[in-house]
């Protein structure tokens, strides 16, 4: 665009621009130095820079482990698992003298007929065997043998009717049941008694039988069921393991409340 207006005024425009573009300073001139000025306004906020490195970890030692911290609330109860398999539970009894098991919850593992050691020897088992009716043999050499542990069937003697009511049984066999009962894991056999204590389940009560006292061999005291039964053909005087009642006998026994003489009770309970 042409500059219109007069010559000098031309003129002393270019050379403003002149000045301006070469920047010429004077000399600093010998007046005081001017007050400061009042401080500008904050500029607007720079845009944000990027991520430095990362920094080795210090030379420092390790600080000092510190207070364990405040137990935190209780957290919510978590949902029920699944549930198990059944264990294995239940209990097994011997129910001697009869050849069944008690209705109630047992259920019968196997009949069989007692036995144990003879009656006038001093070695061998002193506890009675319910003996199942089919044995099963492994190895084996056949004859007595003169220092083998034996074992004999097992009878009856009783002279009289007491304590097995009017039924004569001496001599006669010993049969056995050997009993299941799934529902209760506990068994117990009370001598002296005829019912069980509470919250126990009666399986079967009787007699308290063991081997007599003027014999030689020692056995353990079992229950006999007073609805007792013997072995069919089992009827002969026999070398045998032997089941006599078991009478009182006063002194360290306290009587009262146990009699002398008087034959023994006895239950089987479980629980």
């Amino acid at each position: 665009m042409a500059f219109r207006g007069p010559p000098d005024s031309r003129a002393r425009l270019d050379r403003k621009e002149t000045l301006d573009s070469l920047e010429l300073k004077g000399p600093r001139g010998g007046g005081a130095k001017g007050v400061k000025g009042d401080t500008g306004l904050q500029g607007p906020k720079g845009e944000k820079g990027s991520q430095g490195a990362s920094a080795n970890n210090g030379l420092g030692a390790k600080g000092v482990k510190g207070d364990t911290g405040l137990q935190g609330p209780k957290g919510q109860k978590g949902s029920q698992g699944a549930s198990g398999n059944n264990g294995i539970g239940g209990t097994v009894y011997v129910r001697w003298g009869r050849k069944t098991c008690p209705s109630g919850g047992a259920t019968m593992v196997y009949s069989g007929v007692a036995g144990g050691t003879h009656y006038r020897q001093t070695g061998g088992g002193t506890n009675y065997q319910c003996l199942p009716t089919d044995p099963q043999w492994g190895r084996y050499q056949n004859g007595v043998h003169g220092y083998s542990a034996y074992m004999y069937g097992a009878q009856y003697r009783i002279g009289t009717n007491v304590p097995f009511g009017s039924t004569y049984l001496d001599a006669h066999d010993v049969p056995c049941a050997v009993c299941y009962v799934p529902a209760r894991g506990s068994k117990l056999m009370i001598p002296a008694r005829k019912n069980c204590y509470s919250d126990w389940t009666e399986e079967y009560d009787g007699y308290l039988m063991a081997n007599s006292h003027a014999l030689d061999s020692a056995t353990e005291y079992v229950c006999v069921d007073d609805n007792r039964e013997t072995v069919p053909g089992g009827q002969a005087d026999q070398a045998s393991a032997r089941f006599y009642p078991v009478e009182a006998r006063c002194g360290a026994l306290p009587c009262p409340n146990y009699v002398e003489g008087r034959e023994l009770t006895c239950v089987v309970c479980t629980k």
